[in-house]
């Protein structure tokens, strides 16, 4: 597991905003792609993904169009969708670019009509092996969204960040939730290098699965840190506490970033994702 972008210039990789979807953006989200990006000195890619499903509805003779109000219908053609579709995406595209050269960030912006995830794993093989992807839409409890399916489909990517509808922050505290001990130093290193795009600290909390152990874990990743400065550690036993509990504690001390992996003890499967991120108030970086 690699927590890494590739940096601007190395054709390695990007962090991919994923736009589209029948949510507005989500700002917290969006602001996200510009703090990892900045942390890594990488360029963003925003893509607006056109569903091309909608397009073949679209051309079904007995699709209607019904306005939130939900007075009236008219007849939904897939030209007069191209059009609504093209002027959305432009519209939220000028803004990402203008919020890219606020960050002073690199980036290009690009609309495509495809299936979404297959769209996503295009990009990054495009791209190179280290890229992020993160999602400019509020993730919701079913949404459609499949995050396992990005895992499993968009090879060239090393993790992904989503944000709840409720996220409102990109600084703070930026806790890296370590379940394996191996993985203890590389999400440090994430953790710091995003903290110091956002002026906040870097901490480590340690899931102790074993119960009991408490103290033995902590010297271990004390000594897997090294000569690593000084950094909070807490160590949670989860034989008395819950992911949504953790996850209930890392909103009360304002953290930022939140950075787990995807199917570990914290976020075990795809399920858990959206509870968490309508709990956190700032971002969450699921990595591999």
């Amino acid at each position: 597991m690699i927590t890494h972008v590739a940096e601007a210039g190395e054709q390695r990789g990007r962090v991919v905003l994923w736009m589209g979807g029948a949510d507005d953006p989500q700002q917290t989200a969006i602001e996200a792609a510009f703090r990892l990006a900045q942390a890594f000195q990488a360029e963003v890619e925003s893509l607006f993904v056109a569903d091309h499903q909608l397009f073949d509805f679209a051309a079904l003779p007995f699709a209607r169009e019904v306005p939130l109000s939900g007075r009236g219908s008219r007849k939904l053609t897939a030209e007069a969708l191209a059009r609504q579709m093209k002027a959305h995406a432009s519209s939220l595209q000028r803004r990402v670019l203008a919020q890219a050269k606020a960050a002073d960030v690199r980036a290009e912006a690009h609309i495509v009509r495809a299936e979404p995830v297959h769209a996503l794993a295009e990009a990054c093989a495009r791209n190179g092996p280290w890229n992020v992807v993160t999602m400019g839409m509020p993730i919701r409890r079913g949404n459609g969204m499949s995050l396992t399916s990005v895992f499993e489909t968009v090879h060239a990517t090393t993790g992904v960040v989503v944000a709840g509808p409720k996220a409102q922050r990109t600084s703070g505290p930026v806790i890296a939730i370590i379940d394996d001990l191996d993985r203890t130093m590389p999400m440090m290193r994430a953790a710091r290098r995003i903290a110091a795009a956002t002026a906040s600290e870097a901490r480590l909390c340690l899931l102790d699965e074993a119960h009991g152990h408490d103290a033995w874990l902590e010297g271990q990743v004390r000594l897997a840190l090294g000569a690593t400065p000084a950094v909070k550690l807490d160590v949670v036993d989860m034989g008395l506490e819950s992911p949504r509990s953790v996850a209930q504690t890392l909103r009360r001390e304002g953290a930022g970033f939140v950075i787990a992996r995807f199917g570990g003890h914290f976020v075990r499967d795809e399920e858990d994702v959206a509870p968490l991120a309508e709990i956190l108030e700032g971002p969450l970086f699921l990595v591999r």
